[in-house]
């Protein structure tokens, strides 16, 4: 009877419990209530977005998500314990596509690679994900913003631990501050190939990635990285900064963009910035150009020539 009493209850727990029977005893002590989900007019998010444009240079990442991740980064950051990398996951796509993209802040390089959603969130078994929870048991993938937590071994090796973000009542279905009391976590799993085009097989919620990779991405996010799951973004996306918008930013400057920089040179527009060396008939007020080696050594005012051909007379005066 007692033997019977313990199947049940872990049947109960669900998701990745059978795999990773010790993850259930972790308590985290993240207080998700200071984490902010910005509520933000395009106006407001584009000079944030902006200051990430040398991310993703070659537009792998689903430009909504990845800006959404910008933004909740960038407002959030000083909450995130390790800011090296964030992930994207776009779980609106084929689960046999790259669909799991890890940005790298420093470089602005992306690694894409398969990874697999819940069981419970592909009921049919077709390899796409169409339904979403945050409930022990439902073996579904949960939408949000994570935390990455601790590595751990249990019957996957390597696996580390998640801490949801996104309260129920989230925008866009996001809700999974319940993902580490449902033991969905991060680990490998021999069903998940990133050489495979084809259906990837399906987790108890987890995200499960190719063996082959899983140690090295792991390594690199684990204890306070920022991850981003959704299947739409939460708003229109800004798009990088575009020289002739009238703003100045991204990785605009004056020489690359003096429509939108003048300010940032000599005002007008011409081209002349602020560290131009003063024209022919600048500088000193009187035609002479301020200091030596300025260039324009021949010029001068017709007085000072003047004064340079008296001096020249009444020497050869004396001379004579």
């Amino acid at each position: 009877m007692l033997t019977r009493s313990l199947a049940v209850a872990c049947f109960a727990l669900a998701a990745c419990v059978t795999e990773e029977p010790d993850v259930g005893t972790s308590v985290s002590a993240l207080d998700i209530s200071a984490f902010v989900l910005p509520q933000l007019s395009a106006a407001e998010r584009a000079p944030i977005v902006r200051k990430y444009d040398a991310l993703d240079p070659s537009d792998e990442v689903p430009r909504g998500l990845l800006e959404d991740a910008i933004v909740y980064f960038d407002v959030n950051k000083a909450l995130i314990p390790k800011t090296a990398y964030f992930v994207v996951v776009d779980l609106s796509l084929y689960s046999g596509k790259d669909r799991f993209w890890l940005v790298d802040l420093a470089t602005g390089a992306v690694e894409r690679h398969k990874v697999a959603h819940g069981s419970g969130s592909d009921p049919d078994n077709n390899g796409y994900a169409t339904l979403f929870g945050n409930v022990s048991g439902s073996l579904k993938s949960s939408l949000g913003f994570y935390l990455t937590g601790e590595i751990y071994d249990g019957t996957h090796v390597h696996s580390m631990r998640l801490d949801g973000l996104s309260p129920d009542g989230s925008p866009n279905a996001m809700a999974d501050t319940n993902v580490r009391s449902r033991l969905i976590v991060m680990h490998e799993a021999s069903y998940v190939s990133d050489t495979n085009t084809s259906q990837q097989g399906r987790s108890d919620g987890c995200l499960a990635l190719d063996p082959s990779i899983e140690v090295s991405v792991v390594d690199r996010i684990h204890d306070g990285s920022l991850i981003y799951t959704e299947i739409a973004p939460l708003a229109p996306p800004v798009g990088r900064a575009v020289c002739g918008d009238g703003t100045c930013d991204g990785d605009e400057t004056h020489d690359s963009c003096v429509t939108d920089c003048a300010a940032a040179g000599s005002g007008d527009g011409s081209g002349s910035g602020i560290f131009d060396p003063p024209a022919d008939g600048e500088g000193s007020g009187n035609g002479m150009i301020a200091g030596a080696g300025d260039g324009c050594s021949a010029g001068g005012s017709p007085g000072a020539m003047l004064g340079l051909l008296l001096v020249g007379l009444r020497r050869r005066r004396r001379c004579t």
